[in-house]
């Protein structure tokens, strides 16, 4: 039977370029890869992630005549034309790399907001706990800036450098130097883009204490690639040092060793086994499991999509892994002429997809922002919900039930599948709906509470448990 060695290939040589400083260096000699990988605009990549947030694809929006307001006022500056893997571009395009033998460029900008947003999740697993290390207030401060133009209608992307300055030096005010200091991106290799982008991931590290308001007052894997200088990465590790003291030592200590195998490799000397596993370990006649990602890459990303604490040491699948980027609701204040108006917006930033070099089909990861208005009214969550409802069904996942329901006059059926524990609201019970599905942890009580809400009209499927009238269907009861 044929086998297939999937492994990072590197080049044959180090390289030192005269423009910005960085090493090239061999892990294996590995057939190169046959074509390029499809690419997409970058405008499309984030209307694609906007619809995504909806459960939903481009043919979707086509096919059920959906109107969409993306809504998108302005990003940073990119190539036209990005390898796209939604919202895992860093993880899956380095996966892609260890699988079809492509070179893969990595900068200390791009490590540096991967421990960076793990960090802005560690703050949120439990932000009071960690309050005093930042601020010596309860509750949220309003951080207002204010803008000379009208950002509601300016698409040039300086302006909201400007903006994002501001806000870094009133955190700073609240938190200290050091903070907003150390989380900045300040590297050879950082460019406005990058430093925004970590700008972006300090507010949302610090979104449980502030808000963002901005008033406007109107008077009328081949190849790896370290860019950067070995001081850049022992930058790196140093910033990342200063974290332990927010109770970070269990995640820090395990990376540590990790960025010092940048640095000796930004030296030149090349460590090719550690470079080899950077996803699943492999040697030329061991194998493992497919879904199963055990390499040394799986350290930065400590928490899971749901906030939980990863292991560090594998990932089943890539199903659980946090988005690669993050958003901070900012206010906008427009006043002048006796008139206020509030709109609300949303600052994204993080990894957006992957340039590809047209002669080596190397990837490199690609830093973005953008910020666009915020659908509050969730008036176009509430169109798909309407079509859902017209065609076959209603399919959510989700925290807590969304009161964009109370809309509906009537429902055909209803999937909701709870990320947290099953809490069905009382006004469900006030709208018709033929069938409803629940799934996730659910307690006896609530159990017991739903099939009292429903009469004989509704069929409740509960986990798989079908029940009508509040009695099990064909008299079959599975007790949990």
């Amino acid at each position: 039977m044929k086998k297939i060695i999937l492994t990072l290939v590197m080049s044959y040589f180090v390289v030192f370029s005269l423009a910005q400083e960085g090493v090239t260096f061999q892990v294996e000699e590995l057939s190169k890869p046959e074509k390029a990988l499809d690419v997409k605009a970058y405008e499309e990549i984030y209307e694609e992630l906007i619809l995504k947030d909806y459960e939903l694809r481009k043919w979707d929006v086509k096919d059920r005549k959906l109107k969409v307001q993306y809504d998108i006022l302005a990003k940073s500056n990119a190539p036209d034309s990005l390898v796209s893997f939604g919202y895992h571009s860093f993880f899956n395009g380095m996966y892609t790399a260890y699988a079809d033998h492509r070179p893969f460029v990595l900068s200390p900008d791009m490590m540096w907001l991967l421990i960076s947003q793990g960090f802005a999740r560690h703050i949120h697993s439990n932000p009071e706990k960690y309050r005093k290390y930042f601020v010596d207030f309860k509750g949220k401060t309003s951080l207002v800036v204010l803008s000379e133009t009208d950002l509601l209608h300016e698409t040039n992307p300086t302006r909201w450098e400007d903006v994002l300055n501001k806000f870094d030096s009133q955190m700073a005010k609240h938190t200290g130097k050091e903070i907003v200091d150390l989380l900045t991106a300040n590297f050879s290799t950082t460019g406005i883009t990058e430093k925004v982008a970590s700008q972006i991931n300090i507010m949302k590290a610090m979104e449980p204490y502030f808000e963002f308001v901005v008033l406007y007052i109107a008077c009328g894997i081949p190849e790896i690639t370290l860019q950067g200088t070995t001081e850049d990465w022992k930058k790196v590790l140093d910033k990342a040092q200063k974290l332990k003291k927010y109770d970070l030592a269990w995640w820090i200590d395990e990376i540590e060793p990790l960025l010092k195998e940048f640095i000796n490799a930004s030296e030149g000397k090349v460590n090719k086994k550690f470079w080899r596993n950077m996803f699943k370990y492999h040697t030329k006649k061991q194998y493992g499991a497919s879904n199963v990602i055990d390499g040394w890459i799986v350290k930065f990303f400590p928490y899971d999509k749901d906030g939980k604490r990863n292991n560090l040491k594998s990932l089943n699948g890539t199903s659980s892994l946090p988005e690669e980027m993050v958003k901070v609701d900012v206010k906008y204040i427009q006043t002048g002429n006796g008139q206020t108006t509030e709109t609300m917006l949303e600052l994204w930033s993080g990894f957006v997809g992957l340039k590809q070099d047209p002669k080596t089909f190397a990837l490199t990861p690609q830093i973005s922002w953008m910020v666009r208005k915020k659908d509050v009214n969730n008036s176009f969550l509430l169109q798909k919900i309407k079509s859902d409802n017209d065609s076959y069904k209603i399919q959510l996942r989700v925290d807590e039930v969304p009161e964009i329901l109370k809309e509906l006059k009537e429902i055909n059926k209803l999937d909701l599948y709870f990320n947290k524990r099953v809490s069905i609201p009382e006004w469900l019970k006030n709208i018709p709906i033929k069938e409803l599905s629940i799934y996730g942890d659910i307690s006896q009580q609530e159990k017991e509470k739903i099939l009292k809400w429903f009469d004989a009209s509704t069929i409740i499927s509960i986990n798989r448990e079908s029940y009508k009238n509040g009695k099990p269907i064909d008299g079959i009861r599975i007790v949990p």
